[in-house]
């Protein structure tokens, strides 16, 4: 089946048109998210970029330059406040090394929140302009599957997708479906299909169109009109759907504008 996707110059050919609001900082997610609010772009809260050190300063700066670079990624605005770890402007300055479609600013350069909000609405509909999605044949699918539920069995549906040559990358480290997104996101997944733990509700990650299937558990059966598929689904269903997602359909979480980034960190913050 030919798929269409979006080339997007040196990120390489997604499956979403995404505009990335990317906060360098905790301090600047506010910021970051009243700007998206008025583009229509994505952003997201997190607690990195300032009091880390050791091995969670590269780690984290290395997480959002990954982030940036996802083919499913159009342009991306790194906001900043100024005084952080991760200082923004240097965040730029490696984005802009392999993809132009980058801009930044500098809470305490612009005024404070009104002027950095007025000045980043402005710059990332600039980046929208200047920047426009050209529509291509995606080369080759590449899906990610979240395995919380680790008493899951998914040979048969990797069997099934991999005879119709999708590329595939099985996440299963953590019980935290969070975690094993952030892992599927650095590999360059283009769409996730998520068998979350039984405790845990549907969830998904933004920039990354997710499918989720429920168990059995009490808690899925409880929020069952969260889930894309149900338990039974079977492996003909969940291609399906996979197919329907990348094709533009919305997974249930897209659709509630739901989901998380989570950066992984190592060391405890001071």
């Amino acid at each position: 089946m030919s798929i269409t996707g979006f080339a997007h110059k040196g990120r390489g050919v997604g499956v979403r048109d995404h505009q990335l609001i990317l906060p360098s900082v905790v301090c600047s997610t506010h910021v970051s998210r009243k700007i998206a609010n008025e583009v229509g772009a994505l952003t997201f809260a997190h607690q990195n970029g300032c009091g880390i050190i050791g091995i969670d300063v590269p780690g984290v700066d290395n997480f959002f330059i990954d982030l940036a670079n996802h083919p499913n990624v159009q342009s991306v605005l790194v906001v900043s406040l100024g005084c952080e770890t991760i200082q923004g402007n240097e965040l730029a300055d490696k984005l802009l090394a392999k993809n132009k479609s980058t801009n930044y600013l500098v809470t305490q350069e612009s005024g404070g929140v009104q002027g950095t909000v007025d000045t980043g609405v402005a710059a990332a509909k600039a980046l929208q302009a200047y920047y426009q999605p050209t529509p291509v044949v995606l080369p080759r699918l590449h899906l990610g599957i979240d395995l919380s539920n680790d008493d899951l069995k998914v040979d048969e549906i990797v069997a099934a997708l991999t005879n119709v040559g999708v590329d595939i990358t099985v996440a299963a480290s953590h019980k935290n479906s969070g975690l094993n997104f952030s892992d599927l996101m650095e590999s360059g997944v283009h769409v996730i299909l998520s068998f979350p733990d039984g405790n845990q509700p549907a969830s998904g990650f933004p920039l990354i169109p997710t499918i989720n299937v429920a168990s059995n558990s009490p808690l899925h059966l409880a929020l069952s009109d969260d889930f894309d598929l149900s338990a039974d689904a079977t492996s003909a269903e969940i291609m399906e759907k996979i197919y329907s997602v990348i094709n533009g359909e919305l997974t249930k979480v897209e659709a509630l504008g739901a989901g998380e980034i989570i950066a992984g960190r190592e060391v405890r913050s001071v």
